[in-house]
This record gives structure tokens, C-alpha cells and sequence, in this order.
């Protein structure tokens, strides 16, 4: 039995779309000017220590965008950091982080997010080996 000529052009499609889209994220992800990145630090109490955690969040062409995009986020965030029984200590002058402390199981525990800015090539995760 032969295939149809329709379905060898469907899978030829398919592929090409598929290299197409590969090509264009990689790129994409190579080419933003700045990217902000979510690093929040976490007191675990006594047996577990601090513990930090990157994560990418956006890109962004112009340094004054990605700044901006972490304050809004750091202002969106402030009601639930002041909520639930969590408490805002602090906002830093520059408004991309805060401190704000949370009751988990009678402990009192303290929360530091920040928003950061790095050119787009870096990334700040630790090498995990």
C-alpha cells in the first residue's frame, strides 16, 4: 500500500514547522538584552539554613524595562506578602525586593525576594552537578 501524496506533504509541513519554531526560540532566548530573574531566599530554621532559589521571569531589549517589570511585580506582590500570616518587613528603596517574614508551623520564618536584572547570555542558577 502506498501513502498518499497529501500525507507526505502533511509530514513535510509538520517537520518544517517544527526546525522552524526550534530555530526561532533558540534564537530568541540568545537575543534578549536583559532578563529578569526571581531570586528569593528562604530561612529553613535551624537544621535546614537558608536556602536560594533562581528562577528566569522575562525578557527584555532595554535595561529601564526590566527594571520596571520588577517593580510592578515586587508592587503586585505586596498584598500577599502582607496576608495569611505573612508579614512585610521591608521594601528596598530601589522597589525590585522585599522582605517579609510567615508563621509556618509556630515558627516564625523570613522571606527575602528580589528581582534582578543580568544581561541576557548570563544565567545566575548555581551549576547543579
Amino acid at each position: 500500500m502506498t501513502v498518499p501524496r497529501i500525507a507526505w506533504l502533511a509530514v513535510a509541513l509538520i517537520a518544517f514547522v517544527a526546525v522552524f519554531y526550534a530555530f526561532r526560540f533558540t534564537k530568541v532566548g540568545n537575543t534578549s538584552g536583559w532578563v529578569l530573574w526571581e531570586k528569593t531566599m528562604k530561612d529553613g530554621g535551624p537544621t535546614v539554613g537558608w536556602t536560594t532559589e533562581w528562577e528566569p521571569l522575562d525578557g527584555f531589549d532595554q535595561l529601564s524595562d526590566c527594571q520596571q517589570s520588577g517593580q510592578e511585580v515586587i508592587q503586585g506582590a505586596r498584598a500577599f506578602m502582607s496576608s495569611g500570616g505573612r508579614k512585610l518587613v521591608a521594601v528596598r528603596p530601589d522597589g525590585r525586593s522585599a522582605v517579609y517574614s510567615v508563621t509556618e508551623a509556630g515558627a516564625q520564618r523570613t522571606i527575602d525576594y528580589r528581582l534582578l536584572c543580568f544581561p541576557g547570555p548570563f544565567d545566575a542558577r548555581p551549576n547543579r552537578t
